[in-house]
């Protein structure tokens, strides 16, 4: 009988002892599950403005050049002939982009493409100096650059070079649109 009494209050205790562990566990539990945690970060903008218009994503934009700023005495305003040199200006406009990217401006031009027939002199911006591998130009914009709001400019000088040939039309034929010059701009977050 005393065997079946000490085997009661070891049960017993036993039972207590899993009754208390339990409890004091459910309550730990209890308290990490009503733990409202709450992480809120807002994703930086992406919007680049290249001569006012909207680019998106990583895809080749073409540049609309439809006005160079001719450089002549031997052609009317506004018209180009060979021998004739002009300026075209690209504006690279971070407006609200929240980080900070690298661009490289892609030209092809008659030295790359016998196509093409406008050949580049000289290119040069406002910003940190472009880095230029064959006909690859690239810059940076950097996070200071588009707090301050700064627009990078950058001025591409060329020249309609006719190799002295003498090239002779037919006026009732119809031409061809001219492909004078082909600029690409790419745009990537900095890493």
């Amino acid at each position: 009988m005393i065997k079946k009494k000490k085997r009661l209050v070891i049960t017993l205790l036993i039972v207590i002892s899993c009754f208390i562990y339990l409890r004091q566990n459910s309550t730990y539990t209890s308290y990490e599950s009503e733990v409202e945690g709450r992480v809120e970060a807002s994703v930086a903008n992406w919007k680049i403005k290249v001569n006012n218009t909207l680019i998106t994503g990583e895809e080749n934009q073409a540049i609309d050049i439809n006005t160079v700023e001719w450089k002549t005495d031997h052609t009317m305003e506004g018209t180009a002939s060979p021998g004739t040199g002009g300026t075209i200006t690209i504006t690279i406009d971070p407006t609200t982009t929240g980080v900070p990217f690298d661009y490289t401006l892609t030209i092809i031009d008659h030295t790359v493409n016998p196509d093409k027939i406008l050949t580049v002199t000289g290119v040069e911006n406002t910003l940190s100096p472009l880095i230029k591998e064959n006909n690859t130009y690239q810059g940076t914009m950097t996070l200071n650059d588009i707090k301050d709001k700064k627009t990078d400019t950058i001025k591409i000088h060329v020249f309609w070079d006719d190799g002295g040939q003498d090239i002779e039309v037919n006026p009732d034929e119809d031409t061809e649109s001219i492909d004078m010059i082909e600029i690409d701009f790419k745009a990537s977050q900095k890493k």
